[in-house]
């Protein structure tokens, strides 16, 4: 791809970013109305959007999956991606108590609780998949401190919208962007023995990461959950909010890993993040089009999409 369409491409992006962001915040019914013809849209023109999606749907479905199969799934991760920025949207008009809808389930309550009384505070680590913001809901119900870690967005309106949401819930931020002050600080947190949430399945500018084994090749994972439980001794818990059919969603949080269970030696990779990163997989592969990513995940594909 030339420089000068690059450009033309990312301007386009950025545009049809800022309109939905504003259109959901200050129409949320006319964003509504306008998500069929918007993920047509966006699968038709954005050339990056097919490459990726296709790339990703090879690596879900396999090698020979068909165009209409692609875009059948290009599209259900765009679809599900504008429901994601609505639901951010249309929070700025509603209470806490009503944003934060009830899910269908919880699955995984007793052993979070048995992992819990250890008072140690506890990482929970999700992923792109479903519904991050209901998830953050969710915990706030049995949570009194929740933390959450997170890179500023490069669009103003939305870091906003996202911002304030987050406030409304009592939720309290992390950005990463702030380097070795915010890492310090989580530590004291869960020292407190309060929740650290982070996001596992992709590292962010300025994380620490390793490749790991996923989906038939590698995905760079960031390496500070496993740091902040090893430097705490809180669990891990990867933890997904999955959309129902119906329009609601079902809360999975997974067995607990302790880190005294799986000792790690200074000249090895730490054996908590292989464990994560399977959690994550087994979670996407289930629900392929919940993976909220429109750009080539595995590092293959990057470099694949790098070199073309």
């Amino acid at each position: 791809m030339s420089s000068v369409t690059s450009s033309i491409a990312s301007r386009w992006a950025s545009w049809w970013l800022r309109t939905l962001f504003w259109c959901a915040s200050r129409a949320p019914w006319v964003a509504r109305a306008c998500k069929p013809l918007a993920v047509r849209l966006a699968w038709a023109t954005s050339g990056s959007v097919r490459h990726a999606t296709g790339a990703n749907a090879r690596r879900l479905r396999g090698a020979q999956v068909s165009r209409r199969e692609t875009r059948r799934y290009a599209r259900g991760v765009i679809g599900r991606f504008y429901d994601a920025v609505l639901e951010i949207g249309t929070a700025r008009a509603t209470s806490p108590h009503t944003h934060a809808i009830q899910p269908e389930s919880v699955e995984g309550r007793e052993p979070y609780r048995e992992a819990r009384q250890a008072g140690r505070g506890a990482v929970l680590v999700t992923a792109h998949v479903g519904s991050f913001e209901s998830a953050i809901g969710t915990l706030r119900t049995i949570e009194n401190h929740v933390h959450v870690v997170f890179q500023r967005d490069e669009h103003e309106l939305f870091e906003t919208l996202r911002s304030r949401q987050r406030s409304r819930l009592g939720v309290r931020e992390a950005p990463v962007d702030d380097g070795l002050a915010t890492w310090m600080s989580l530590r004291d947190a869960l020292e407190r023995d309060e929740v650290v949430l982070m996001q596992g399945d992709r590292c962010m500018p300025g994380q620490r990461g390793v490749e790991v084994p996923f989906l038939g090749g590698h995905l760079r994972v960031p390496t500070g959950p496993a740091r902040l439980a090893r430097l705490t001794g809180s669990p891990v818990i990867p933890v997904f909010a999955i959309g129902e059919p119906g329009g609601g969603y079902r809360v999975v949080l997974t067995d607990p890993i302790v880190p005294g269970d799986h000792p790690h030696h200074s000249n090895q990779p730490d054996p908590i993040i292989p464990i994560i990163a399977e959690r994550i997989e087994h979670v996407v592969r289930e629900h392929p089009e919940q993976w909220l990513c429109l750009h080539p995940v595995l590092v293959e594909d990057r470099h694949d999409s790098e070199v073309s």
